[in-house]
């Protein structure tokens, strides 16, 4: 049995939301639990710190690390991120030289050879979904051998770097233990999603799917692949079940790239929440051209789902098809209207600055959506992540910063041919003044906080910080 230390690096409120950290997540990060629950359930014994989402510093981080004397240390960084989780890690270097640090998560499974390459204090990475891979690697450490034969490792050995054979990604994710929220101090009362994105608390995030199919230039699926893989209705049921008597959550938001994909999956986990009398609300994202059939969204609705998330990214179809979205201005405009008839509210994910954008075609997408009867929306900035063929070709369209640490979807790391970074920043501050400054949003909204007062204080200090980002202030 190995003893395992597994962190989120201290990634503070403010470095990830800027003038919006008061409607920041702190939601715990899932990709710990599944490790923790699969070393736990391996017989080893695991203390997680969400050092991010606790807020903690480097230095109460680096005193949780000296209070457990572990054998291995494993670390998980998202690309704006790693900056930090590096720190982090050579912070521990100094304390214990010869405790191996392994590195995983979405930033190092993008550019694993870089990350070695530039970060020569992680010993060890896993490359891609690590729950098969982390169990193995520590079991492997654990007695004294080199991991050269577990697949989905990097490895430096002697100043030189390795990589195994890749592993597959799980197949079975129903063989998988629930992800470990146990082992998180102050589960659930701890942590919370951004402001907007649940009606009650305490709430959570579950993934029933991993993969994605779609080829948006956007996105990085070097994690979970482009293979989709669901969990079933009733593991998902059984989940759901758990967290709501173990830890009294009253609502779920489920983060599945595509949890609408599979319509009679879907009707069975609604069936199953209906049959259990929990009394849970339940948020979910899902692509437009996978909504058309207003009994399936009334069958949600009557379940709890109160929210559907769509991403939107443009009201220009040319920039659609250029993105590989794969969906229409019509199925937009038909996915948002059957969802209100339904009586749910739907929230749009935009981005601003692809290829192609001009001050036109923003304007235009703040008229398409201020045209159809979204309840609430997002607007990034293109962030072209490693991993994602947008990263690959972003020179060929604009500008951009191959700065790690503002690749936040906030701050403008690319800017396209004939646009700039002060005329994106001013069209996002436009967009979110012109739609949430209309009496249908602002009704909307105070008819959401009337029917939960207990959010007043919390969407009090999301409305300030909301004027001071769109209209520049300072304080």
């Amino acid at each position: 049995m190995a003893s395992v230390f597994l962190a989120n690096a201290p990634y503070f409120l403010e470095e990830r939301y800027g003038k919006l950290a008061a409607v920041g997540s702190t939601l715990p990060h899932m990709g710990l639990l599944m490790l923790g629950a699969v070393l736990r359930k391996s017989g080893h014994r695991v203390r997680m710190v969400d050092a991010s989402a606790l807020g903690l510093t480097y230095e109460e981080t680096i005193e949780e690390i000296k209070k457990n004397q572990p054998d291995i240390i494993g670390l998980t960084a998202v690309t704006p991120s790693i900056d930090r989780t590096v720190k982090l890690a050579y912070m521990i270097k100094r304390i214990y030289p010869f405790v191996p640090i392994v590195i995983g998560g979405p930033h190092f499974t993008a550019v694993p050879q870089k990350t070695m390459k530039d970060y020569p204090v992680f010993d060890y990475g896993v490359i891609g979904e690590g729950e098969h891979t982390i169990v193995d690697l520590v079991e492997t450490l654990a007695s004294g051998r080199t991991p050269s034969t577990v697949p989905g490792v990097a490895i430096r050995e002697n100043g030189k770097i390795f990589f195994s054979p890749p592993r597959a990604p799980v197949k079975d994710i129903d063989a998988l233990p629930f992800p470990a929220w146990d082992l998180l101090d102050g589960f659930p009362h701890n942590y919370h999603p951004a402001l907007f994105k649940y009606k009650r608390l305490p709430s959570t995030h579950i993934i029933s799917s991993r993969g994605c199919p779609s080829k948006c230039i956007f996105c990085d699926t070097s994690v979970f692949s482009r293979r989709i893989r669901f969990h079933s209705p009733e593991y998902i049921l059984e989940l759901v079940d758990y967290l709501v008597k173990k830890f009294n959550i009253k609502e779920i938001i489920f983060e599945d790239d595509q949890f609408l994909l599979k319509k009679k999956r879907v009707e069975k986990i609604c069936e199953g929440i209906l049959r259990s009398k929990w009394n849970i609300t339940w948020s979910c994202s899902g692509r437009v051209n996978s909504v058309n059939d207003l009994k399936f969204l009334k069958l949600m609705k009557h379940s709890g789902c109160w929210q559907i998330n769509y991403g939107i990214e443009s009201g220009n179809q040319r920039i659609l098809d250029f993105a590989k979205k794969e969906i229409t201005i019509d199925q937009i405009e038909k996915a948002v209207r059957l969802t209100h008839k339904a009586g749910i509210l739907s929230k749009g994910y935009f981005i601003f600055g692809l290829p192609y954008e001009t001050e036109d075609t923003m304007q235009n997408t703040i008229e398409f959506a201020k045209s159809i009867p979204l309840d609430d929306i997002s607007i990034f900035m293109l962030t072209p992540f490693p991993g994602s063929e947008m990263y690959d070709i972003a020179e060929q369209h604009g500008r951009i910063d191959k700065d790690f640490e503002k690749m936040n979807l906030l701050d403008v790391v690319y800017v396209p041919n004939g646009l700039s970074k002060e005329i994106l920043l001013n069209y996002q501050r436009s967009f979110m003044k012109e739609f949430y400054l209309r009496p249908r949003i602002i009704g909307n909204y105070l008819k959401r906080l009337a029917s939960n007062p207990l959010n007043l204080y919390a969407m009090g200090k999301g409305f300030f910080a909301f004027l001071r980002h769109i209209f520049k202030l300072n304080n």
